[in-house]
């Protein structure tokens, strides 16, 4: 980092994003990381900025806001004037869409600084809390609250251990356990709150166990057992409340069968089974409501097929197939409704970059640009501004492990990298949260074996 001058005065500059607009005209040397009656200045920070920008222009320096965890954001220079004071006890804000910083040059008392202000420094990837534990194979859901839950996984073990992520703070806490320890299991957000675990296993055990976790008590209770124990299944929250639960595998064998959890009655009903039984394979609920699933394996190999669930009918239906076949693939509907699927292993066990569009209104799917990197058990994140972005996996079978991230542009079905992130991670999740970051947590490093690790983008 570079130091600042006490006189460094930013350019103009506003931001209108997700409906939310901020203008600024900094007619004083003074402003939230310059002060020069109290020595005051910030150091700026290691931007990478791109011509792209729409909220500011790339003139405007982006100056390092520290939180009282020394948490970092970039952000531009802001008139102390229209930045509310935090809570001098709690040190928070009154308002979700802000974080409290500690090292300001507006007072010696500590100010909130808008999220819409740090979307305007495109710095790549930063640290934040390391989880409790180290954990590979688990799953994280965001909360009605902002909060995100990680559960399970392999770490030191198979854990049933949970735990809490606090965006504000950028701190992990315990939370209660869950009654079984595991992982290729699912967690899915209900329309209530709560969270849906289900499945998995814990080396000796496939379960057919679910059990949902309460963010109010934060405790776990049992609910209806599935009616298979699988795992490497799907589930899917559906637009009437209930989450669908497809495929997976059970001791022997890949699945076909499909069933629907109704959050009301705490029971599983059977629907229609899929045509094919499919392992490691992808769920997604498009806008008209069906469900897409794509690829994954049956006891004969990886599958090219995909098909539709409708849940007026309970039935299954195939539609287009996918140029390659894939399993451990990533499927993202993206904000023109289509579905980008990316990377996965083929029939042949390569890794592979191609990357894929299929188009609800016709069924069919056209081939997109392919990753810069091949991929498998890697993330896709679809971000505010539209773009989807990838993270991670492995670059093929002989354990080599990816840091590197990259973002696709449905306006001009292109990639481009983007900055790398600071751990190479395989079988690790990926989260937005509501303040637009996107939180990776834990994984496979190869190296440095399972991570605990976290890092913001």
């Amino acid at each position: 980092m570079n130091s600042v001058g006490q006189t460094t005065q930013p350019p103009n500059y506003s931001c209108t994003e997700n409906n939310a607009s901020i203008q600024f005209t900094l007619s004083s040397s003074s402003h939230s990381a310059s002060n020069p009656t109290s020595s005051c200045s910030l150091q700026q920070c290691n931007t990478s900025l791109n011509g792209n920008n729409n909220c500011r222009s790339t003139s405007t320096p982006c100056y390092d806001y520290r939180t009282i965890n020394n948490i970092s954001y970039c952000a531009p220079g802001i008139l102390c004037t229209i930045l509310e004071t935090c809570d001098n006890i709690t040190q928070t804000c009154s308002s979700n869409n802000s974080i409290c910083i500690i090292n300001s040059c507006c007072s010696s008392q500590a100010v909130c600084l808008p999220f819409l202000a740090t979307q305007m420094c495109k710095t790549g990837w930063l640290y934040t809390g390391n989880m409790i534990d180290a954990r590979q194979y688990h799953t994280a859901s965001v909360l009605s609250n902002g909060k995100v839950l990680v559960t399970g996984g392999i770490g030191n073990g198979i854990l049933n251990s949970a735990e809490l992520y606090d965006p504000l703070t950028g701190i992990w806490t315990t939370t209660g356990n869950m009654t079984n320890a595991r992982y290729y299991h699912t967690a899915s957000v209900l329309s209530n709150g709560k969270v849906l675990v289900t499945g998995g296993w814990d080396i000796t055990t496939i379960y057919n166990s679910a059990e949902l976790y309460d963010p109010s008590t934060c405790t776990w209770t049992s609910t209806g057992n599935m009616t298979n124990a699988r795992e490497y299944h799907t589930a899917s929250v559906l637009s009437n409340g209930k989450v669908l639960v497809t495929g997976g595998a059970n001791s022997s064998s890949s699945l076909n069968s499909a069933e629907l959890y109704d959050p009301l009655t705490g029971t599983w009903t059977t629907t229609g089974n899929m045509i094919n039984a499919r392992g490691g394979s992808t769920t997604c609920v498009l806008s008209n409501g069906k469900v897409l699933v794509t690829g994954g394996a049956d006891n004969n190999g990886v599958l090219k097929s995909t098909e539709l669930y409708d849940p007026l009918t309970g039935i299954w239906t195939t539609t287009g197939n996918i140029t390659n076949t894939r399993q451990y693939h990533t499927a993202s509907v993206l904000s023109n409704g289509k579905v980008l699927v990316t990377g996965g292993l083929d029939n042949g066990y390569r890794v592979i970059n191609s990357s894929e569009l299929y188009d609800p209104l016709t069924g069919i799917w056209t081939t997109t640009s392919s990753m810069n990197n091949t991929r498998e058990e890697h993330t896709a994140s679809v971000l505010s501004n539209g773009k989807v972005l990838v993270t991670g996996g492995a670059a093929d079978t002989g354990g080599n492990y990816l840091n590197s991230a990259e973002l696709y542009d449905p306006l001009t079905s292109t990639w481009t990298a983007t900055s790398n992130m600071n751990n190479a991670r395989r079988d690790h999740t990926a989260s937005i949260l509501p303040n637009g970051l996107v939180l990776v947590t834990g994984g496979d490093n190869n190296n440095a074996g399972i991570l605990n690790s976290a890092e913001l983008y």
